[in-house]
């Protein structure tokens, strides 16, 4: 008995780290390729690890970690978002619209709330009653957002006095810490903690894994849809704020905050995170990492000389070897079977 018990804790620990490893493997290579890239900047670039350039690089990851958390839940249920760049936008052209004429803070915050989940009701009650696919529905709707944002300011920046309260939200710091970082981390562990703990969480994961199933175990489906455009353009209108409070100001024309393109940064962080785009599979702390991966080949290939272009091109074959990899070789055997390319069309 005595060496039963000497033997099996340590057997029982082996097997748990093992299906703790089987379950986070994408997570634990991704922060593992994080160690590395920070072991071998240090030869690339003396600026990278600087306390100032760190700072720098959580700060602007985290705009695109709070959107990507809310994308995660999209892309769980097998859907898409592509109009939180332009839920961004619109956030910030009204909330600096209405501070700029004196509205105060206590009521231009819970407005901007209420427009961002508007947009994501509007986008969830569409794909899931209208039952239009979400690519399509998402796009018209970013078109439309993107379209206000231009008539109404006509295509001019919007700045003015606002409080310094505001500016604070997106420009201050917790210490030392900024505070766009720190509401990334409370966001990062609310998600965390509902996925895990959570009837909701469960049930966004079966919708994505099989909505059959998921009908028939009593899960409102429809209902779990539409949280889930909700939720993700909740995140976005907080990314949106805390990018606007950074400058104080609002620039339609050009990629303010991250706005042009944070549809596609955030997807790119929830599938190299190891989400499947076919929905049912991925994680909270994978869509972090991954966030955290593009923020830091983002920030670090300008200091290495990488042209702008080339970095587009690098990133989007980190994109495409993440979906290659999430499809488990699907891809690859469907090419290797000439009877099931034809079937397929």
């Amino acid at each position: 008995m005595a060496v039963l018990k000497s033997v099996l804790p340590g057997a029982l620990t082996k097997k748990r780290l093992y299906i703790w490893g089987k379950e986070y493997k994408n997570e634990i290579a991704i922060a593992l390729l994080i160690v590395v890239i920070f072991l071998v900047s240090q030869f690339l670039s003396p600026v990278f690890l600087t306390a100032n350039n760190l700072l720098n690089l959580l700060r602007q990851t985290a705009y695109t970690a709070i959107a990507a958390v809310g994308m995660y839940f999209v892309i769980l249920i097998g859907g898409i978002d592509l109009s939180i760049g332009a839920t961004v936008q619109i956030v910030g052209m009204t909330s600096i619209m209405m501070l700029v004429k004196g509205v105060s803070m206590a009521i231009t915050i819970p407005v901007v709330l209420a427009v961002g989940l508007t947009v994501g009701l509007v986008n969830g009650l569409i794909v899931t009653y209208g039952r239009l696919q979400p690519f399509v529905v998402t796009l018209v709707t970013k078109q439309i957002m993107q379209g206000i944002v231009l008539v109404a300011t006509g295509g001019a920046s919007i700045s003015g006095t606002v409080p310094e309260a505001f500016m604070k939200i997106g420009a201050g710091y917790i210490g030392f810490v900024p505070v766009p970082v720190v509401v990334m981390l409370v966001i990062v562990a609310v998600a965390f903690f509902m996925m895990k703990k959570t009837t909701f969480g469960r049930r966004l994961y079966i919708t994505g894994s099989n909505q059959t199933a998921a009908y028939y175990s009593g899960t409102n489906v429809r209902r779990i849809k539409v949280m889930a455009y909700v939720l993700c353009a909740l995140f976005a209108t907080v990314s949106g704020l805390l990018s606007v409070a950074r400058i104080g100001a609002f620039q339609p024309t050009t990629t303010h905050g991250g706005a042009t393109g944070m549809e596609l940064n955030a997807i790119a962080a929830v599938v190299v995170g190891g989400a499947s785009l076919a929905g049912g599979k991925g994680s909270v702390i994978g869509t972090l990492l991954g966030a955290l991966l593009y923020g830091i080949l983002s920030n670090l290939f300008p200091l290495i000389g990488v042209s702008s272009y080339f970095q587009q091109l690098i990133q989007g074959f980190i994109i495409l070897m993440a979906v290659l990899i999430s499809s488990k070789g699907k891809i690859f055997r469907k090419i290797t079977r000439g009877k099931e390319v034809v079937k397929d069309g």
